[in-house]
């Protein structure tokens, strides 16, 4: 274990002393002198001989520093219970390590978590599995044979995770898995191309022309004179388009109000098993309930443990009346977060705003015109 101590030297003869140990080959660093004392350090396992040798030139030495893993450790052979809590540790961290402990889920939307997880138990690969026996290889190959939901999956194990990255067959959402694979430009909306920058692909459409939500704008399959390759297409499709949306809200209705009064659960989670650590069985009727999970780690590697905390408010329900200027303003308001949620990665040319009143409430509805990019990936697949 490495370890060095800094000492001092008092003495007639310190300077003979110092290059009599050097002409040793004992190392000595930051010599240094201060008020008459000089100080030097050295490792540790040469300063018993530095003391015997300076007895023969009358030099009187004191360690005054220690410093290294060496003298934090020194004292552990008498800890039995912690030698044996470092060693125990340790082998469990590198078995762990052999073992696949956390799958995470990536570009699911309409397939729950849940389904699959199940899909890929079905196939040995799940929380507890070794890790070499987990052919990610042959089980990517037959989910997407066997499985019409799922379009394109790739299984990534690294260590005690695995990420699971997917395209669902529904999905028309951005597959941006890689820059290798294979995919087409399609239209995420309805609307006339306006202008394009297609850096990859062959573009099938013009400018002005029409394209409708879901179709095929550019190809990721590329002739040539001899054959067809298979490109990841990618650039830029903009277009016009409007969407047409609306908010209701009657003058008197009834609503939620939160309450100061809150509690909460706190669960583990520990290979798909959940047990409570509390026995808080509070009513949770009329309650909001907030959760944070949080995982678990020893030394940098993630445990199959995971800590879920969920929080409750408990609200109560009161009945509001509101005046047509109050209830307008709150529609108003309900349409500017819309846009400013939903559509601010494009340009608002146009919005049009029309109200609809009854005995009850109001309708605010909005047709809004835009301009952006619609084109999103989606993967090439030959079968």
């Amino acid at each position: 274990m490495g370890g060095t101590v800094t000492f001092s030297m008092i003495g007639a003869y310190c300077e003979e002393f110092i290059s009599d140990l050097l002409s040793r080959k004992i190392r000595l660093k930051e010599i240094s002198t201060e008020d008459g004392i000089i100080y030097a350090r050295t490792d540790v396992w040469k300063y018993p001989e530095i003391a015997r040798l300076s007895k023969k030139y009358g030099v009187r030495t004191r360690i005054t520093g220690r410093y290294g893993l060496y003298f934090k450790l020194r004292h552990i052979p008498g800890r039995p219970g912690l030698i044996a809590g470092v060693l125990i540790s340790a082998v469990m961290v590198n078995i762990l390590r052999l073992y696949i402990w956390n799958i995470v889920i990536h570009n699911n939307h309409e397939l729950s978590d849940d389904y699959i997880l199940e899909l890929l138990d079905s196939y040995n690969i799940t929380a507890g599995t070794l890790a070499d026996n987990a052919n990610a290889l042959e089980t990517e190959r037959l989910i997407m044979l066997t499985n019409d939901k799922i379009n394109w999956i790739n299984i990534e194990i690294n260590g005690s995770r695995a990420d699971v990255y997917l395209s669902e067959s529904n999905s028309t959402t951005e597959a941006d898995s890689d820059f290798k694979t294979p995919c087409n430009l399609v239209a995420g909306r309805t609307g006339i191309i306006v202008d394009y920058d297609v850096s990859s692909g062959k573009m099938l459409y013009e400018k002005g022309s029409g394209g409708a939500k879901g179709s095929g704008i550019v190809s990721g399959a590329v002739s040539s004179e001899t054959s067809t390759i298979l490109v990841h297409s990618d650039g830029q499709i903009i277009a016009d388009f409007s969407e047409d949306v609306d908010f209701s809200l009657d003058y008197t209705s009834t609503e939620k109000v939160p309450t100061d009064e809150t509690f909460s659960h706190k669960q583990v989670m520990l290979l798909g098993m959940v047990f409570p650590l509390d026995g808080n069985d509070a009513d949770i009727t009329n309650t909001i309930c907030t959760e944070q999970t949080e995982q678990c780690t020893l030394w940098g590697i993630e445990l199959p443990l995971k800590i879920k905390t969920e929080t409750y408010t408990r609200y109560k329900e009161i009945t509001v009346t509101r005046k047509e200027d109050d209830v307008r303003k709150i529609l108003e308001n309900r349409l500017e977060m819309y846009m400013f949620n939903f559509l601010k990665n494009y340009e608002i040319l146009n919005t049009q705003k029309t109200y609809e009143i009854t005995d009850n409430g109001a309708t605010l509805k909005a047709h809004i015109d835009l301009r952006g990019d619609i084109a999103v990936r989606q993967p090439v697949y030959e079968h």
